[in-house]
């Protein structure tokens, strides 16, 4: 892993849920180690991050954001939005100050409007999992990983280069978009498998399939009904109209498909089977 020349000597991580957790493990890792400072609710998850060499833990967000060089909110997006507002004077005037949230628009909004729009940038990490707590996170979670970069115009320059080295000095891939071009986005890649993976383990329980008999596949398009309830109403709040008409499509398609079957019209379902092969194969 390289290590950014302008890496943050004080951490401070608020949440130390799977991502939370993980950045904590990804910092031990560094070359040299920043000095790390985590909070959290859940005193399971504390735990876990005071058995990481060189970081400190506190129950209460507010007791360790007005130390650090960089601050990261790794919890639920709504928490977030609750607490920018919550530490903002508490927060170091130099100090750079962003969130790993799924959707940017929304936290972009609170962050300006508790005066924290000239330092703070959106950040996004495509990593991650089912499971939650600190004991599911990982220390390679952000290796190669995408991370998506968003700001507000009035961000200055100085933060935005800090934000991009940062996550390039965890070995990740960042990238910057637009916020309400990224929000979309991840309404179609992100909620809508999670929302289809629910309906079809709905499906499958109401057939009275034990998860213990589904084989590769099924233990694959499944996996996401595990995630956690509370992360992904959280963000689903905020996208309700363009996740509903994606997850309409969704039930036209296999609508149609049930037709077919209906009909013993196999053509008509290979056709489709092949349009599906040639989509995800690129071709």
């Amino acid at each position: 892993m390289s290590e950014a020349s302008a890496f943050p000597r004080t951490i401070a991580v608020v949440g130390l849920g799977l991502v939370g957790g993980s950045l904590v493990r990804s910092f031990a890792r560094l070359p040299s180690r920043p000095r790390v400072l985590g909070s959290s609710l859940d005193a399971r998850d504390r735990a876990g991050a005071e058995r990481v060499p060189g970081v400190t833990v506190s129950a209460d967000g507010m007791d360790i954001v007005g130390e650090a060089d960089l601050v990261i909110y790794a919890v639920p997006m709504g928490a977030v939005i609750e607490l920018l507002a919550k530490h903002a004077e508490r927060i170091r005037p130099d100090a750079l100050v962003t969130d790993v949230a799924g959707l940017k628009r929304p936290v972009l909004e609170a962050a300006r409007a508790a005066g924290l729009g000239e330092r703070f940038v959106g950040s996004h990490p495509m990593a991650g999992g089912e499971g939650a707590g600190f004991d599911a996170g990982r220390a390679d979670l952000f290796e190669n990983a995408r991370v998506w970069l968003c700001a507000e115009k009035a961000a200055k320059a100085a933060a935005t280069n800090r934000l991009d080295e940062f996550w390039s000095g965890l070995g990740a891939r960042p990238e910057w978009i637009d916020p309400d071009k990224h929000d979309l986005l991840m309404v179609r890649v992100s909620h809508l498998p999670q929302l289809v993976s629910n309906a079809l383990a709905l499906a499958l329980e109401s057939a009275r399939v034990d998860p213990n008999d589904l084989g590769p596949g099924g233990r694959d398009m499944t996996r996401l009904a595990a995630s956690s309830p509370g992360m992904w109403t959280d963000l689903l709040e905020h996208s309700t109209s363009d996740a509903a008409g994606l997850l309409r499509s969704v039930a036209s398609q296999i609508d149609e498909l049930a037709k077919s079957l209906e009909k013993g019209d196999m053509k008509k379902v290979a056709k489709l089977m092949k349009r599906t092969r040639e989509w995800r194969s690129g071709k």
